[in-house]
């Protein structure tokens, strides 16, 4: 949830700075195209002048302009201004949107005023790159020359307006009409810092994006984790609740949604635990109530003189009392009284094969390094305990292997006896249920299903398979 919203914020953060921008650069279009036009008629304007003026008076005027320390501030603009025998070729900036709209609007400004001129050249060149022709000194047997010099040192001389050695001046320059001459026109142009390659996206914009999306993160982590917190522990309680344990009662805090459900969760608890709890009562007063009955019965089956028959009630009467043993022990006994703790698989195991050797029987172990897990371990104990007595009785010997993998623990209980169909695999979990006809304290037919509900109170599983060369393994699973 944090992840689907902080995306959607992000995505909304990116659309919007990209709106931004494109909104940004249309307004500076227009003002740019504003600006271009005001620029194009304060051309027009000093190109009309000096056309009007015979030749050999411009240079003169020109003079007398600069001498005066500028040139043309009645045009609305400074215009350096020369004439020149070529054109000057100077290195103008990357084009780019802002210059083809800045030339565009100038050349049909300066049209429109002062009609079609032919070889109009207009470049937008760097402060720094701008050179004009200077007269040079004539070396000995030749005529006056020109050279090439920087425009800048001029300009400042001129007392012309200051700008930035980086920003562009436009320069316009075109062949006047019936003479052989170059008129050259310079001037700044406003916010001519966006016919360079401008940063639209800088690094104070991303910086702020940036703050807005982590503030907006943490906000949305904080909210989501106010969200499913309640969820969270709803979730442990449930898992505690299907492994046997009875859990709190919880705190009805969060969303409406999220009250009614813990509401409906701790109603549901508590019919369960009173159910249960109903349960042990009802069925340890049973089986403590048939144990006076069993008793009397007894005392008066001694008194039959027919030994056949007393032989075969005797029997009976014993069956019948390790039922109810065997019911009071599962009630008394049951998982979900126990705490649960750090275990030691591998030493329980040990010490289990180690009570098991006085009969002489098989015993192998082969546990690959020190297994731990948390659980209830008179219940862990007794479920092994189980197995294990199972494999000697069966099996005449029994092996222990053993090993925690990424997946979960395994333990599996091999023994080398006659086996279990397929049948008898599904049976022997069922309670009393029992492969020898005989029923003593040891084996009542409830071991497998009482070692099976101890797996599942740990989240794990208990599963017969087929041993390899015959007999039975018993595989015991736990989730890490």
């Amino acid at each position: 949830m944090t992840s689907v919203l902080f995306i959607g914020i992000l995505v909304a953060q990116l659309l919007g700075t990209w709106l931004w921008v494109e909104q940004l650069k249309s307004s500076e279009k227009e003002r740019m195209a504003e600006i271009s036009q005001e620029l194009g008629y304060n051309i027009a304007q000093a190109v009309g002048f000096f056309e009007k003026l015979p030749n050999q008076y411009r240079q003169e005027t020109l003079s007398q302009l600069r001498q005066n320390g500028g040139t043309f501030l009645d045009f609305g603009a400074e215009f350096f201004v020369s004439f020149n025998k070529d054109y000057i070729n100077s290195k103008p900036i990357a084009n780019n949107e802002f210059t083809a709209l800045v030339s565009n609007n100038l050349e049909k400004t300066l049209f429109s005023q002062i009609g079609q001129v032919d070889d109009l050249n207009i470049q937008f060149v760097k402060f720094s790159d701008t050179k004009i022709m200077t007269p040079n000194a004539p070396q000995e047997g030749l005529t006056n020359s020109f050279i090439m010099s920087p425009l800048v040192p001029i300009w400042n001389a001129l007392g012309l307006q200051q700008t930035n050695l980086d920003n562009p001046l436009a320069v316009i320059q075109f062949r006047l009409e019936n003479q052989n001459e170059w008129m050259y026109l310079a001037t700044i142009i406003p916010k001519g810092e966006l016919l360079l390659s401008f940063d639209w996206i800088n690094g104070e914009r991303i910086f702020t994006s940036s703050l807005v999306s982590l503030t907006m993160l943490l906000i949305t982590f904080l909210f989501v984790r106010w969200l499913v917190s309640p969820l969270q522990s709803l979730a442990h309680q449930a898992d505690l609740l299907g492994k046997g344990r009875f859990p709190r009662q919880l705190d009805e805090t969060g969303s409406k949604e999220m009250v009614a459900t813990i509401s409906a969760f701790n109603s549901m608890a508590r019919r369960i635990q009173k159910f249960v709890a109903d349960r042990e009562r009802s069925f340890a007063a049973i089986s403590h109530d048939l144990k006076t009955p069993l008793t009397r019965a007894r005392l008066r089956v001694e008194g039959i003189n027919d030994t056949s028959i007393k032989e075969d009630l005797i029997g009976d009467l014993d069956y019948l009392e390790t039922m109810v043993k065997s019911s009071l022990q599962i009630m008394t006994d049951g998982v979900e009284h126990e705490n649960t703790s750090n275990v030691d698989l591998t030493e329980m195991l040990e010490a289990i094969l180690k009570k098991e050797e006085i009969l002489g029987l098989p015993i192998k172990i082969n546990i690959d390094g020190k297994i731990n897990m948390r659980g209830r371990a008179v219940a862990l104990e007794r479920l092994f305990s189980n197995l294990i007595n199972n494999a000697l009785t069966y099996g005449q010997g029994v092996e222990v292997t053993g090993q925690k993998k990424k997946t979960g623990i395994f333990i599996q209980i091999k023994d080398k006896g006659p086996g279990l169909s397929d049948t008898n695999k599904e049976k022997v979990f069922k309670p009393y249920y029992r492969l020898e006809t005989k029923l003593s304290d040891n084996h009542s037919g409830l071991g497998m299903g009482i070692a099976r509900n101890i797996a599942n109170v740990h989240g794990g599983e208990l599963e017969l398979k087929d041993r390899k060369g015959g007999g039975l393994i018993v595989e015991v699973y736990f989730p890490v």
